[in-house]
Order: C-alpha cells, then structure tokens, then sequence
C-alpha cells in the first residue's frame, strides 16, 4: 500500500473532475481562519481539482492556535492513491500562519504540512510557523514539509519556514523539509529560520532546511537556512537533504550551528546530505560544526563542510566554501567540493569578493558573512488610455525599457508621459502582496484649444440682442459651449466656434424707426409743393422773377430816392 501511495507521488494525483462550479473570476480570498478551513475542505472534497487557473489570496495573518490541522490535499481513496490535490496559484502575500499544529498528526498520516500534496501549483509569500515535538511512539512513513508534503513541477518562493521539528529520540523516517519531497520543483528566496533536531535510531530519512528529497530537476536558489541542526539522520543537509539526477543547488547559504551524531554511517553536509548528480555552485556553510557528538574514524568518508557523500561521479561542483574546522574536509569523498575558510575570513570584503568573483550573487555586509539580494518582484505598468502615443515611464527617475520592471520592496516615485497628455506622477509601494505588483495609471489629455473660441463668445455676448430680428441662433450656439473638451477632441472645439460665428454672421439688424415714411411727414411736403407753385404763378414773365419780390424792390428803390432828397 505504502509503496503504491509513494509511487503515485511522482506520476500525480488521481484527478476528479468536480460537480461543484468554480467561481467566475477562479479567486478565493481568505481573511480568517474559517475561510482557510473552508478553502482546505473544498480541496479535499475535489473542488479545486485540474483548475490551474485557481487564485486563493491570504490577506490576513491568521493563527491557529487550538486548531486540528488537516492537510490542505490529503485525501486518499480506498487503493491507496491520493485523489484531491491543489494546483492553482496560492499567494501568502508576506503574511503568516502561525501556530499550526503538525505534531498531533505526524506519523499518522502519510502526507503532513500545511499543504498535503501540491501539483504544478505556485506559492509564495507564506510564512509558517510552529513547532513539531513527536511524541508517537511509533510512527508510519511520514512525507513531511512545513509548505508541503509533496510538490510536483511547482514554483515556490518568497516562503519562511519557522517551524522547529524534534523527534526527542522517537523513531522517524520518510521526509522533512520545508517540503518534504520535490519533483522538478523550483525553490526561490526560501528560508528556513527553525532548528531541526534528528536524534536516537532512525529510518530512512531526508531531512533539509529547504528540501528532504530533491529530484526529477527540482532547483533551490537563493534560499538559505540559519536555523541549529542536530543530525543523526542517514541523509541531512543544512539546505537538501539528498540531491538527486539532475536537481540543483544555486547560490544559498547556512549558518546555523551543524552538529552530526554518530559513528559515522549517516551522510550529513553543510550544504547537502548526499548527492547523486546535480550541482551545488555558488554556495557556502558558515555554521559552526560542533563534532562532539560525532564518533567516526578519521578521515571523515561521510562528512562534509558542503556535502556528506558524492555517490556520483557526475556531480558538478563549483565556487562553495565552508567554515574551516579540524579533521573537516568539503566532502567526505570530494575534496574538491569546496573550499575551507576561516569565519573570520568570511565576513570581510575580500571574501565577498572572491564568492561572487564569477557571477553568484550576494550583498556585502560588514562584518558579516554575505547575504542573499534582495528579492525583486515583477510589476506590472498598466497605462491608460490604451491608444497612447510615446508612453516614457520612470521610476525613481530611470525610464524603464517594458511596462515591466523588477523592483525590490519599497516606495518609488513613478512618473509617466505620453504624447498629448499631462504629466502623471504619483508614489507606489512594493511588497510581497500581489496587489501591489500591478500598478495602475490613468494619464489625462491636455485641454483642447479654446482660444478663438474665447474670442467667439466674447464678441457674440458683446452684441445687443434687441438689435436683431432673431438672435435664437447665436444664444444656441453659445448654450451649446462645452469646455470639458481635450486636445484629441480639437475639432469637436473649432465646430463650437464656426457655429457661433455663422450664427453671427447671419444676422439681421431691426431698420432703424426715422427712416419709414408717415402720413404728417406726407402732408408737409403736399403743402411746400402747393407754395412753391403759387409763386411759380407770380413769376413775371420777362425777368423771371416772382411777383412778390419784384414789387418789394419797387418799394425799396422808393424808399432810397426818398431819403436823397431830405437830405
């Protein structure tokens, strides 16, 4: 049954297809811990079976304390086979689950962790922790990571696993990591920050910081493990327990204090347990190794600074340094596994240099042995409206050549241009929440030119209405004004104005009241006519002139001749 339920881990689980719907837009969030208890129980039951697509947020630390834990994906039918698993996307968003509860169900059920079995599933940005004290005495064949039992072709990153495990002397076997077992699995910016405790007469047993049991591809970079190990394990490591095929260990480090127990036939490393293929580059132990416990004959065959035992002549090994220690070899039958150096040595500038000389990559801190960069997250620029021309976008002042930029937790300053549009600048925040890896930003056009159209209205509302016969025309135009135009709406703009000038130009002026003819005005002209032809009558004939004023210089002319004799 055991072996049908472990062969079955690397070809999947038996998948179901589900009579429940999945929602519309395929998002689960949680914000309590009855939704996560209600998220872990759909998956058991099958409704989130073959849905890729499936988003389950965390938007909350929870904690669990008092609560049973039943693996999320730890369902198995009566065969043996596992029928529900998770597949989806599971973003933590840098939040934690805190006391989660293993110890009351390690070594009852095959698969223990927060998540049973995973299948080409992403999570990232959970933290767990907790503690596991096993207190079963006797116990079954345990797959046991504190993230997952199991992952099969996953990307899991961005994850802390704070959960201190302690067999106190009890028999264990199977698998302990922050997962358990990887099947083509990538491991990204992981830690392990708990120690791990493996003590008495043991089983088979793979036990690392990050992975139990690395194989099929699986890939741990810049992961690190700074818990204390206590190993009397067949296989441990401080970051894969065993390495296996073509998996690989990439620039990641341990510092925690490594203590190996026995006489010498376990294969415990400071990196990796035992290795059969693969790679370790780029990697270093900078723990403590406290040999007190360890009674094997010298030269040590089965410990290593880097790796307990290479079972493979094909293993690549390439720029790791471990902290020297007497008897200490990189691996017990690799020498060329690693280079020993003094801890002293290892927190200067001189050794950062030489660690990363060919490409690892680590952050300098003084007086302290290097650490991992920090971890850049993807975000995405989305810029609206959609038809703009000559989008620059600039963060911190630095244009970025895609609307992607990797950028690590933190606050910028994003400024963002466009052809016909105003300025856009505004502060973003970046952390492990996915809410904040796409950034929206809505650009505003610039106005559109209301210059003449200034220059319309203001002429149009200098006319006097009551010196038209009809000035509806204009009062509509002017009604009709719209000031909410943009630059790409210029043309909407000059029809304003062309409606306000037609309307002007088509006016026409009341006639002025002096200019129309009336009955008085008439009759005055009837009676100069008569006048004038009266005295035309009188006119003599031989002068020409009229009779009236002939006689009055008659009268005149006497009046002179009068007057010339008085004298």
């Amino acid at each position: 049954m055991k072996k049908k339920i472990l062969s079955l881990l690397v070809t999947g689980c038996l998948l179901f297809v589900p009579t429940t719907a999945f929602a519309d837009d395929n998002k689960t969030v949680i914000k309590t811990v009855d939704d996560l208890l209600a998220f872990s129980k759909a998956v058991n039951n099958g409704d989130y079976d073959k849905n890729k697509d499936a988003v389950v947020v965390l938007e909350n630390d929870l904690d669990l304390t008092g609560v049973v834990w039943t693996p999320i994906g730890n369902v198995f039918d009566e065969n043996g086979y596992i029928e529900h698993c998770f597949s989806g996307k599971f973003y933590g968003n840098g939040h934690t689950i805190s006391n989660i509860d293993f110890t009351s169900i390690y070594g009852k059920d095959l698969l223990v962790g927060f998540f049973g079995d995973i299948e080409e599933a992403e999570v990232s940005g959970l933290t767990i922790e907790g503690n596991l004290d096993v207190t079963n005495t006797d116990n079954e064949y345990t797959v046991y990571g504190t993230i997952a039992g199991f992952a099969g072709d996953c990307t899991i990153s961005d994850c802390v696993s704070n959960v201190s495990f302690n067999n106190n002397g009890k028999y264990v076997y199977g698998f302990i990591g922050m997962v358990g077992q990887a099947y083509g699995t990538t491991f990204e910016y992981c830690e392990n920050t708990a120690d791990i405790t493996i003590s008495g007469d043991n089983g088979s047993v793979y036990v690392g910081g990050i992975v139990g049991y690395a194989q099929i591809g699986t890939e741990v970079r810049y992961c690190s493990s700074t818990g204390d190990m206590v190993y009397a394990a067949p296989n441990a490591g401080g970051i894969v327990g065993r390495l296996y095929g073509d998996s690989k260990v990439i620039n990641s480090y341990v510092t925690g204090k490594l203590t190996p127990v026995g006489n010498g036939t376990t294969d415990v490393g400071g990196i990796v347990g035992s290795v059969a293929g693969g790679s370790v580059s780029d990697c270093y132990f900078a723990g403590e190794i406290d040999l007190s416990q360890y009674s094997a004959k010298k030269p040590y065959t089965r410990f290593g600074g880097i790796v307990g035992k290479d079972s493979s002549s094909t293993t690549d090994f390439k720029n790791n340094y471990f902290t020297e220690t007497e008897n200490v070899e990189a691996c017990g039958s690799n020498k060329e596994a690693g280079k020993a150096k003094a801890y002293d040595y290892m927190t200067t500038k001189e050794f950062y240099d030489e660690l990363t000389a060919d490409g690892a990559k680590y952050q300098y801190v003084e007086g302290k042995t290097p650490v991992l960069p920090t971890k850049e997250y993807a975000v995405d620029f989305e810029v609206t409206p959609a038809d703009l021309k000559n989008v620059v976008i600039k963060v911190d002042e630095k244009e970025i050549t895609s609307n992607t930029a990797m950028l690590t937790a933190g606050t910028y300053t994003v400024e963002v241009t466009a052809d016909d549009c105003e300025l856009l600048s505004k502060e973003i925040t970046v952390s492990a929440d996915i809410a904040t890896h796409t950034q929206a930003f809505e650009l505003a056009y610039k106005s559109a030119d209301y210059t003449e159209l200034d220059k319309a209205e203001k002429a149009a509302k200098a006319l006097n209405k009551d010196d038209y016969e009809d000035f509806s025309e204009v009062e509509k135009a002017l009604a009709a004004i719209d000031r909410t135009k943009n630059i790409t709406e210029q043309a909407d703009v000059d029809a304003m104005v062309k409606a306000i000038n037609d309307a002007v130009a088509n006016l026409v002026k009341k006639t002025p009241a002096s200019s129309q003819p009336d009955s008085s005005s008439a009759d005055s002209k009837a009676d100069s006519s008569s006048k004038a032809a009266s005295n035309a009558s009188n006119t003599n004939p031989s002068t020409g002139v009229a009779g009236g004023a002939f006689a009055l210089a008659l009268l005149s002319g006497a009046a002179v001749v009068m007057a010339k004799k008085k004298k």
